[in-house]
């Protein structure tokens, strides 16, 4: 196949300050044979109106809806409905340049590849650089060595955007509903886990627009626990693979991880509030204090430990400071 379908699939929640920038870059792609899967997740704005006009001037586009469940339900939704060949996801309060698709195409056939990458550039509402996230020269992976990278959440990061799937990858999967945000963080490595060879560039095609006011950018407590619960999925799936190399450097992320999400709980919330949440993760602290100083590092090291065996002191000299 020469020209085969792609599915991109937009997940859409009141986007209506967003969805026709977005629109316009997603009809506006290079690559043409695309399944356009718009998935309305109970929008009481105007995007109703925004994606209706698109539809209208774009017969590719495919319209959705159903009742408020969350991101993951959306994009689990789509998935079901997607019949191409590859997979690939666009937020609706994002963008991308015109050869977005037809750059992932052309990794991943031209290596033979089953997910293709390429790199985002982190903008706030005004276009200004953000953040610069770390990159490598190396541009080929083997599927034991992507994973690991995956599991580093550094140069391969878990958002599902800026990435082209095999449709076999993804199809059967699904991401977990329970969660309202990082479920992502929490899926990508099952999709990761089936690859045998993992293709990235370097090239800036997707534009993540950061705001204040998006979950996973707003750390309540309630917010931090949800990313705790996506840490500890992807713990005990690493726990059961023997397929990753820098092990090291895996279990002091889900340290720096775990330690990041506890202080974010302890600091904005009294000694009586989500008691039975701060014990979870206490308790989930004795499958860490196995590694020694040298692998997770001593500073690391020393606050597991002042947590578990001294939580009130930990909270008193750490947490609230």
């Amino acid at each position: 196949m020469n020209n085969p379908l792609i599915s991109l699939i937009i997940p859409c929640y009141n986007a209506e300050k967003t969805l026709e920038k977005c629109l316009i870059s997603v009809c506006g792609q290079t690559y043409g044979n695309l399944e356009i899967i718009i998935v309305d997740d109970g929008s009481t704005d105007g995007s109703l109106q925004i994606y209706t006009k698109h539809q209208s001037q774009d017969e590719r586009i495919k319209i959705i809806k159903q009742e408020n469940g969350g991101v993951s339900k959306a994009r689990n939704v789509g998935l079901k409905s997607a019949t191409g060949d590859y997979i690939c996801f666009v937020d609706s309060d994002d963008w991308v340049d015109a050869n977005y698709c037809a750059k992932l195409f052309q990794l991943l056939t031209n290596e033979n590849a089953d997910i293709a990458i390429i790199e985002a550039s982190y903008e706030d509402e005004n276009g200004q650089i953000v953040f610069q996230k770390p990159t490598t020269t190396e541009t080929t992976f083997d599927g034991r060595k992507a994973l690991s990278l995956l599991l580093e959440d550094t140069v391969i990061q878990s958002h599902p955007w800026g990435k082209l799937y095999k449709s076999s990858l993804i199809k059967d999967l699904s991401f977990p509903e329970n969660l309202k945000c990082f479920e992502d963080y929490s899926t990508l490595f099952k999709i990761f886990d089936q690859a045998e060879k993992v293709v990235r560039s370097n090239d800036k095609l997707y534009h993540y627009i950061q705001r204040d006011n998006s979950l996973s950018h707003d750390l309540s407590p309630e917010t931090a626990y949800y990313f705790y619960i996506a840490i500890m999925d992807v713990f005990r799936f690493w726990q059961g693979t023997r397929k990753v190399e820098n092990q090291q450097k895996i279990a002091k992320n889900f340290v720096k991880k775990l330690l990041m999400v506890l202080k974010r709980i302890l600091r904005q919330t009294s000694k009586e509030e989500m008691k039975n949440e701060k014990e979870a993760i206490r308790q989930s602290f004795t499958l860490f204090l196995k590694y020694p100083a040298k692998t997770i590092g001593l500073e690391y090291y020393f606050y597991l430990r002042l947590y578990y065996y001294f939580p009130n002191l930990y909270t008193k000299l750490i947490a609230k400071k």
